[in-house]
């Protein structure tokens, strides 16, 4: 038996496989260039996205200083992170407008075309990659709230303390923020309302105020707490209590024999007795020189009006504690700022407290607003802390 074979249809189906196959292999190389050219692409994207994001937060953390220093700032960031308008093929605009809350915005926009490689079998000779960003600046309302402990003035941190503040309040705008100063030791005293314009009273409240006595934190976070509330707040402003402090709670105010007194006790937590009390109307707000003025009673005892020394420490915690549940049930955001203690003595604030008063990714109630509770470990390092609190408030990116 013969085999036949027909060598012409097999020349024909040869013929059309090739065909299929060119035609498969354009379509292969045109799925890898398309996976190429767009991965390409999304790098691009990311750090064009990177650098107009860098460039606008920049823009609005210089906003206060003038259109001219932000948008100086703006470009300057920009440049660093590669995208200068006109240069390689690429477009780059900054914008300050005001969006439908009434904040301050600098809007970016940057695009630019990349040659593609693989993708140009399917005529696609560029890709076009553009991105936007919006930062925002709202309008700060803000109650300072300083310690003034004699902690401070021992540990040489209170000129470093007066320094940091000061600087902190100058990044905030008289024609925009509104700001406001209280400070505590034994006694709380409101200085400033929260107000404009506020920087010439605030910088001379500072730096005429002296460190002394001990450490009422409840106190110190209610008349941050009443000046809030006393304030003519914005809608849409951002409001907010910073306080400060460089220790742990080591005082209460009461009723105590119908007069309003105020109970202390030692910085020491190894101490056993009450240092002492005052009433609360005779305490002096700045004592000049310094010093701690004798108590009215109970002078180093173990119980006074019935409280002893472990009782008041705990009462004076809570206390605090309350009144930070007031300002967050307000609506109002708390920054916490702690100072630690190098030099010994008296033991470094309680950052766990802090923490709570400040509820910090919602510890203390998910409900309320979130603040944050900031560490600085020596004074030297006030100032940087201070300007990231300022950064964190004073700017939000909005798109």
């Amino acid at each position: 038996m013969r085999l036949l074979v027909d060598w012409r249809r097999i020349k024909e189906e040869r013929g059309a496989t090739l065909v299929l196959v060119a035609v498969s292999l354009v379509g292969l190389l045109g799925s890898a260039g398309l996976a190429i050219d767009l991965g390409r692409g999304y790098v691009t994207k990311i750090r064009l996205s990177r650098a107009v994001d860098a460039a606008v937060i920049a823009g609005a953390s210089a906003f206060r200083s003038g259109l001219a220093t932000a948008l100086q700032h703006a470009e300057a960031v920009a440049a660093l992170n590669g995208v200068v308008d006109g240069e390689n093929g690429l477009s780059f605009s900054l914008v300050f407008g005001i969006n439908a809350e009434g904040e301050n915005t600098v809007s970016g926009s940057a695009s630019r075309s990349i040659p593609t490689t693989f993708m140009r079998i399917l005529g696609q000779n560029q890709l076009q990659i553009s991105t936007l960003a919006v930062a925002a600046v709202p309008p700060v309302d803000l109650a300072l709230v300083i310690d003034q402990s004699y902690s401070l003035a021992q540990n040489n941190a209170w000129d470093d303390l007066q320094a940091a503040a000061s600087e902190f309040v100058s990044k905030f705008s008289d024609l925009l923020d509104m700001v406001g100063l209280s400070s505590f030791h034994a006694r709380a005293v409101d200085r400033v309302p929260v107000d404009m314009p506020f920087q010439v009273a605030i910088t001379s409240e500072i730096g005429n105020m002296n460190s002394a006595g001990y450490t009422n934190t409840g106190e110190g976070l209610r008349t941050g707490f009443e000046q809030m509330q006393n304030a003519p707040l914005r809608q849409r402003s951002t409001k907010v209590v910073v306080f400060f402090t460089d220790g742990r709670p080591t005082a209460i105010r009461g009723l105590f024999d119908g007069v309003d007194r105020v109970i202390v006790v030692p910085g020491d937590l190894s101490a056993t007795t009450v240092s002492g009390y005052y009433n609360y109307s005779t305490l002096v707000t700045d004592p000049s020189p310094p010093v701690q003025r004798p108590f009215n009673g109970c002078d180093n005892v173990s119980q006074c009006f019935g409280l002893t020394e472990n009782t008041v420490r705990k009462q004076a915690r809570q206390n605090g504690m309350d009144q930070a549940n007031q300002i967050r049930s307000a609506g109002y955001i708390l920054y916490t700022i702690a100072l630690g203690n190098p030099g010994g003595g008296a033991p470094p604030p309680d950052l766990d407290y802090l923490r709570i008063l400040a509820n910090e990714d919602g510890v203390a109630d998910p409900n309320q607003p979130k603040g944050r509770m900031f560490f600085a470990p020596t004074s030297a390092e006030l100032s940087k802390v201070f300007d990231l609190v300022a950064q964190d408030l004073l700017v939000r990116l909005a798109l």
